[in-house]
């Protein structure tokens, strides 16, 4: 049983309501207050009560209407507010203006007429309202802005909402986008494990992700990332919240990620198995092999860098109508260009000008789009290029990169070898030049009678006019392929100014095995016929056959002796005195310097004499520069010497005194 009294109840409930409770009389003036009136006007009860409300709430401006009213309320018992709910302007304490739901309704206070006004501020739930619609923008905004598609669709599939993302990632219309539409998007090879995977994610409370190709409106199919979560809604309902992701781009990368595996893998595998080939033509051709499996690459040409600016390819693959031959010199403004281009890679685009010239436009008839090029070489220097051209639009960035590796390859296979080539050119474009100009002077050393010291005969040698010794120039001779052709040159020069030496003294030239063979019956001038010729076999190049080498000899002539040079120095000329039996034995000038002092000098030659006694040859002392050494030699028995105490090297008309005999 309630035994509270009922003013007390009333009075709690008058204070508790939600609403501000203002109660006054038919003359409008307040006679109740409750504490929720307090709160939204900010006056309390008691300064309050007794005032009129026209004073209290309202706005200046309405306060004459409101008296209006009162009167005619008074007048008539009706008015425009009585028991309707209505917004009005209302005023705070502070003076703040605001707009109020106000519903007033007709009370009888205690036998006289008044009001109770029910009043509610509607600037909170307006202010409440404008968040709400400013979070739900905020929130369309950023579905609308993330870079997938956000949708809800109903457990079974019903879809509920789409971001107008849809159509601008996959062209597809926001408006009749339903379930059905997108599953019949999805690829066949993809939507049955699609669609099972998703009914197994709809059942769980775990959030979980699908991927599978989906047709954009252009038709083209696009890989999807769809992220979902199940939802339980307050009326129990599940519902699917989820975002579609455009992940084709990714996909491409890996692709195209997978694509440079397998490829570095390939090309990996073709460089070990390239090997130098037997000449710079045949590992060219190799190199060319293994780069024509390149995608994309439809030609692709070694070219090697010549002396003079000649650009010359030397192994090529492609088409049959290619514009170029291997071992045909480029055109002059082609060549130029990709030496001049050859400071590093580069690609080039070929477009059709009016500037073209013949050799471009044959290349631009031929289909010819676009072409990687790479230098080769040690660092600073290139000694030719790598290209591979395409008759396809771009895609040679990739190409570049493959045919980098290939160039340092080359230039580790391939590079030696046109090192040697172009040396082997160098070396042989001067020789020709020596030859051609003669540019050599013949000298010749007296070999003299040690007792007497008269001049018996004279060895033959050559000076180069730029300054080389002779021994780096034949060197360089058999290098380049010209040995014979020196030496040949050299020994017409010897022979012709011997013309004018002394009749009564032998000239002795130095001849290679080579050489002996080349000129058999046919070294003798007719100066000559009257002269003794001695041959001196030189050490330029070994003697493989001994008796074709005594063949030789006797078919020059019965004129003709034989010297070996450097007797004493080692095994092969040793070898030579025995296999020829010369008529001199030249002693080197190694056992012959300091011969004075040292007593196992001295035995070696004193030796050497007796093997002459024996055999009937003749020792020549090479290399004598002192007197002590001369007198040395003498009583060792030997007879002839050579060296700079006898008589330096010097052209025939300084020691003829310029008379020709």
């Amino acid at each position: 049983m309630d035994r509270t009294p009922r003013s007390t109840l009333t009075s709690a409930l008058f204070d508790a309501t939600l609403d501000a409770i203002v109660i006054m009389s038919a003359q409008g003036i307040i006679t109740a207050w409750n504490r929720q009136a307090e709160a939204i006007f900010g006056w309390t009860s008691v300064e309050v009560v007794g005032r009129t409300l026209a004073e209290v709430i309202i706005p200046e401006r309405l306060r004459r209407s409101h008296e209006d009213g009162l009167r005619r309320y008074r007048r008539t018992g009706e008015g425009p507010l009585i028991d309707r709910r209505s917004e009005v302007p209302a005023i705070r304490r502070d003076g703040r203006e605001f707009d109020a739901e106000v519903t007033i309704t007709a009370v009888d206070l205690d036998g006289a007429p008044g009001f109770a006004g029910f009043i509610r501020d509607l600037s909170r739930e307006r202010e409440a309202d404008a968040a709400r619609r400013v979070a739900e923008h905020r929130f369309e905004t950023l579905v609308e802005r993330m870079p997938g598609i956000a949708y809800v669709g109903a457990a079974d599939g019903e879809t509920q909402y789409v971001s107008p993302r849809l159509k601008e990632l996959l062209g597809h219309a926001v408006d009749g986008w339903t379930f059905e539409r997108w599953r019949d998007a999805v690829h066949p090879g993809d939507r049955g494990e699609v669609l099972r995977a998703r009914e197994l994610g709809a059942s769980s409370s775990e959030p979980f992700t699908l991927s599978y190709r989906l047709r954009a409106a252009d038709g083209r199919w696009r890989w999807i990332r769809d992220e979902a979560i199940v939802v339980v809604g307050d009326d129990g309902m599940r519902a699917v919240h989820g975002v579609m992701y455009d992940v084709s781009g990714e996909h491409e990368i890996q692709r195209r990620t997978e694509a440079d595996r397998i490829e570095r893998s390939r090309i990996a595998a073709s460089l070990q198995r390239l090997r130098p080939g037997a000449t710079a033509e045949e590992t060219a051709e190799a190199i060319v092999a293994e780069l024509s499996q390149i995608g994309r690459a439809d030609i692709v040409v070694l070219y090697r860098f010549e002396d003079g600016g000649a650009v010359v390819p030397l192994a090529a693959s492609g088409p049959s109508a290619l514009p170029i031959a291997v071992g045909v010199p480029l055109p002059p403004e082609r060549a130029a260009y990709l030496r001049e281009s050859s400071t590093g890679p580069w690609i080039d685009e070929w477009v059709a000008k009016p500037s073209d010239d013949e050799d471009n436009q044959r290349w631009l008839e031929l289909g010819l789009r676009a072409g990687a090029y790479v230098p080769f070489g040690p660092a600073g220097e290139s000694y030719g290029l790598i290209s591979a051209e395409s008759l396809q639009d771009g895609g040679m960035t990739g190409v570049l990169s493959s045919l980098g590796e290939y160039a340092a390859v080359t230039a580790a296979l391939l590079g030696p070898q046109l090192f040697v080539g172009r040396e082997r050119s160098e070396l042989r474009a001067m020789v020709s030049a020596a030859i051609r100009d003669r540019a050599f002077t013949p000298v010749y050393q007296p070999i003299v009678e040690l007792e007497s010291r008269m001049a018996v005969g004279y060895e033959a040698l050559t000076r180069f006019h730029d300054g080389v010794g002779p021994l780096q120039r034949f060197a360089d001779s058999e290098a380049a392929g010209l040995g014979l052709e020196l030496e040949l040159a050299t020994l017409r020069a010897a022979v012709e100014g011997a013309a004018s030496l002394p009749a009564n003294c032998w000239v002795s030239l130095n001849m290679s095995p080579t050489t002996i063979l080349a000129v058999a019956g046919g070294a003798r001038s007719g100066h000559l016929d009257a002269r003794h010729l001695v041959v001196e076999i030189t050490e330029r190049s070994a003697v493989e056959d001994y008796a074709a080498i005594r063949s030789a000899l006797l078919s020059l002539g019965d004129g003709i002796s034989l010297a070996v040079d450097d007797a004493g120095a080692g095994f092969a000329s040793l070898r030579h005195i025995i296999e020829l039996s010369p008529r001199f034995v030249k002693l080197d000038m190694r056992l012959v310097r300091g011969v004075d002092m040292d007593a196992a000098r001295q035995a070696l030659i004193a030796g050497m004499v007796h093997f002459a006694n024996e055999t009937g040859c003749v020792l020549v002392a090479e290399g004598v520069e002192t007197e002590s050494e001369r007198r040395a030699l003498r009583r060792l028995g030997v007879s002839f010497g050579q060296g700079y105490l006898l008589g330096r090297p010097a052209p025939a008309e300084v020691i003829s005194g310029g008379r020709r005999r």
